[in-house]
């Protein structure tokens, strides 16, 4: 099949989807309603079985948009009710070595976090049987989820409350320029930390400071975390999750006795 053509039949059947949801509440459409979402979410599936596993998306680190290595250890939570895109996203994150968790609905996806999984990036599907993408990414975040959130969707036109949920919006299907465009937008966000350049802690109290120093040098992880997590929200309070989450130590020093 054409791909341009399986790309508009998929956007066109994710609208269908989200349509069928607005209407579904009432009382005299909703049967009708959910016969025609599910008979959409069927044909998705099997277009996507045609198109999906033929697609080759792999990652090509030569790229000089972004700098791969910055990615090696990050969480990534993977959110689709289908589980080839969750393939294709896991063998893309697993080549640049981060740490994957996968959800297939996103009830799922808030039992993962819940459970200890806190991600740096959140690959999130929009049309989801159940909770969908959205509401999903809003139930996340007030859990506390600092994340990096991509949408992957086929739906167009969304009002500016969805849109400004996400960081990132990708089309479905996807081609590598997309990933490499999402992963080069997350590179420049404030939500990581090049390990190359010291950062120096400024908002932190001194005794705070002094103890943090104290667990760093002797590598006390889990007190490490403890103490951070008690810190008041801020820039040095995400640097050092994020130093710690690649269980770099030296930075932690490097940034407190630096001059």
């Amino acid at each position: 099949m054409n791909q341009n053509i399986a790309n508009e039949m998929s956007n066109f059947l994710h609208q269908i989807i989200s349509n069928a949801e607005h209407i579904e509440d009432n009382g005299e459409l909703s049967e009708y309603a959910k016969k025609i979402k599910n008979a959409a979410y069927g044909i998705d599936a099997l277009l996507t079985d045609s198109t999906v596993k033929k697609s080759d998306i792999k990652i090509d680190k030569n790229s000089n948009m972004v700098d791969f290595s910055l990615f090696s250890g990050l969480n990534v939570l993977i959110v689709d009710d289908m589980a080839e895109n969750i393939k294709i996203m896991e063998n893309i994150f697993n080549t640049l070595s981060c740490n994957t968790s996968s959800a297939m609905s996103g009830e799922e996806a808030l039992d993962i976090y819940k459970n200890g999984f806190i991600p740096d990036i959140v690959s999130m599907d929009m049309i989801m049987p159940g909770i969908d993408g959205a509401t999903t990414t809003k139930e996340l975040k007030e859990l506390g989820s600092k994340a990096y959130f991509i949408v992957v969707s086929g739906l167009k036109n969304q009002p500016n409350e969805i849109k400004s949920l996400f960081d990132c919006w990708l089309p479905k299907p996807f081609t590598i320029e997309h990933i490499n465009g999402a992963l080069s937008s997350y590179q420049n966000s404030n939500k990581i930390q090049i390990e190359n350049k010291v950062y120096k802690i400024r908002d932190i109290s001194k005794d705070k400071q002094d103890e943090i120093l104290y667990l760093a040098k002797n590598g006390a992880y889990s007190e490490l975390k403890s103490t951070i997590s008690l810190l008041e929200d801020s820039v040095s309070k995400e640097f050092l999750y994020s130093a710690l989450k690649k269980v770099n130590f030296d930075i932690i020093i490097k940034s407190i006795v630096s001059p």
